[in-house]
C-alpha cells in the first residue's frame, strides 16, 4: 500500500549501486542469517523464512497481520528494514532475509530477477495510477488529453520507465517524452491558460506527472511544474488551495488518506466508487485510471522461488518438503 511510501522509489537507484554484491539464495546461509535451510519437516513454508520490509509491517493491516488474517501465514522473524527500498532490495539479493516487501512496479525486481509472489487472495490494494484535477480548470480537452496517457500506461512500461530513470540515470521529462511519441499520444483539441502539475518526488510520480505537462503543452497550456513535493501530505492540499491543478495519484492509498474507514480492497473500480464522492467534496475530479497498478509486492529470488516451488502467497502456507 503506498502510505508505506514517500520517496523510496528515489532510493532504487542506490541499492542497485548495493546489490552487485555476490547473491546468496535466500535460503541457509553459512553464516546463519537466513535461518531457513529448506529442510521442513512438515511445517510451513513461511515459517522458515524471513521477511523483511518497513518497520511499520507488524502494525498495517496490509503487511504482516494481513498475511497472518488473510494467508495464515507466520514467518521465522521479521526484520524491520526500510520502504521497498535499498534495505530491502540488498538484504533480499544478499539472502540476509528470504522474502521482501518491494513495490509492484519498482525497476529493481527486473535488475534482480527477482520472482513476485502473487496476491492470489486479494489481500493488496488496488494503486492503479490515475490523474485527479480541480474541477474549476478541468474542461474537455483536458480530460481527454490525460485520459489517452492513462490509457497507454501499463504495469510493465512503467515499470520499464521506472528502470531508466532509477538505474540509468535518464531525465523523468526526457523518459517521459520518448514514451508519449512511441505510444503517439497526441491531446484531442486545443486549450490555453495556466496550469500547475505536480508530483512527489519520486520517479514514477515525476515520469508520470512529466508526461501530463508535456501532452497539455503540445494542447497549447502554458505548464509550471511543481515535481519535487515530499509527500502526499504537501500535496493534496496543494491541490486543494489552487497551488497545484493535476497530479497522479493512487487509488486505494487515496482513499483511504481521505477516509481511514473506507473499505478499499483489489478493485480498483470498487475503490473509485468510494473515492469520487470523497474528491468532488474538494472540488477535485478523478480521471480514467490507468491499468498500471503499483502496489505492494512480496518478492523473493528466483533460487527460492525454485527450491520451495512457490509462485503465490498462498504456497507459503504449504508445507515445506
Amino acid at each position: 500500500m503506498r502510505s508505506f511510501r514517500s520517496s523510496a522509489h528515489g532510493a532504487i537507484l542506490i541499492a542497485l549501486t548495493l546489490v552487485l554484491a555476490a547473491c546468496g539464495s535466500g535460503v541457509g546461509d553459512d553464516d546463519g542469517d537466513s535461518g531457513s535451510d529448506g529442510n521442513g519437516g512438515g511445517e510451513p513454508i513461511a515459517s522458515q523464512m524471513i521477511l523483511g520490509g518497513p518497520p511499520e509491517c507488524p502494525e498495517r493491516p496490509f503487511c504482516l497481520p494481513g498475511l497472518e488474517e488473510t494467508y495464515g501465514l507466520e514467518f521465522e522473524s521479521f526484520q524491520p528494514l526500510d520502504v521497498g527500498g535499498p534495505q530491502t532490495v540488498n538484504a533480499l539479493r544478499n539472502g540476509r532475509i528470504d522474502i521482501g516487501l518491494l513495490f509492484s512496479t519498482s525497476s529493481a525486481i527486473v535488475a534482480n530477477d527477482f520472482v513476485v509472489l502473487e496476491d492470489d487472495q486479494g489481500l493488496q490494494q488496488a494503486e492503479n495510477i490515475t490523474p485527479v484535477v480541480r474541477e474549476e480548470v478541468l474542461d474537455d480537452t483536458i480530460q481527454s488529453s490525460l485520459d489517452a496517457v492513462s490509457a497507454a500506461l501499463t504495469t510493465d512500461n512503467i515499470t520499464e520507465l521506472n528502470g531508466r530513470v532509477e538505474i540509468d540515470g535518464e531525465d523523468p521529462g526526457d523518459v517521459a517524452a520518448d514514451f508519449i511519441e512511441s505510444e503517439g499520444i497526441a491531446p484531442d483539441g486545443s486549450g490555453s491558460g495556466d496550469l500547475t502539475v505536480g508530483a512527489v518526488a519520486f520517479a514514477e510520480n515525476q515520469i508520470v506527472a512529466e508526461m501530463y505537462a508535456q501532452v497539455l503543452e503540445e494542447a497549447g497550456y502554458s505548464v509550471d511544474r511543481q515535481i519535487d513535493l515530499r509527500s502526499r501530505e504537501i500535496l493534496y492540499p496543494a491541490i486543494e488551495s489552487g497551488e497545484v491543478d493535476i497530479a497522479p495519484e493512487y487509488v486505494g492509498t487515496l482513499v483511504l488518506f481521505l477516509d481511514p474507514e473506507a473499505e478499499g480492497g483489489s478493485d480498483p473500480e470498487a475503490i473509485r466508487s468510494e473515492l469520487e464522492p470523497l474528491l468532488q467534496e474538494d472540488g477535485i475530479a478523478l480521471l480514467e485510471s490507468s491499468e498500471a497498478n503499483d502496489t505492494n509486492a512480496f518478492a523473493v529470488t528466483q533460487e527460492t522461488a525454485d527450491e520451495f516451488g512457490i509462485s503465490s502467497l498462498s504456497d507459503l502456507a504449504d508445507p515445506a518438503e
